[in-house]
């Protein structure tokens, strides 16, 4: 799978270039990439929200992985993340955690974002 070296995202085969980045995608993740600290060993991961901005996203990942929480950005740009879990829809940026720190994740998304996080949040299916 390609990923690209800025975000970090990994892409579907096929893709050459990171649509939210513009920076060309390599073979391997790089040795620094801070997804490799993420635990395998965490419970179901479960999509949070739905952000229609790269910076947002961004801003809450670096928020959720300072406290320790394991988190990814899945884009609908055809990025595959950590078990398993795939994009959904063009130009989304789906915030996911572990089952285990969901609440603590949604609350550290609201204080960041307010409003914005509240009209994005994804509503369980179940």
């Amino acid at each position: 799978m390609p990923f690209c070296p800025k975000c970090l995202y990994e892409y579907q085969p096929g893709i050459d270039v990171c649509p939210d980045c513009n920076e060309k995608l390599v073979a391997e993740m790089p040795v620094e990439s801070p997804v490799d600290e993420i635990d395998e060993d965490v419970g179901d991961w479960v999509p949070l929200a739905r952000l229609t901005s790269h910076e947002y996203a961004e801003m809450v990942l670096t928020r959720l992985r300072d406290m320790q929480i394991p988190s990814v950005i899945i884009s609908g740009a055809g990025y595959f993340g950590t078990a398993g879990l795939s994009g959904e829809g063009g130009g989304a940026y789906t915030i996911a955690v572990p089952e285990e720190y969901v609440e603590e994740a949604d609350t550290q998304g609201e204080f960041l974002l307010g409003e914005i996080w509240v009209k994005s949040r994804i509503e369980d299916e179940e």
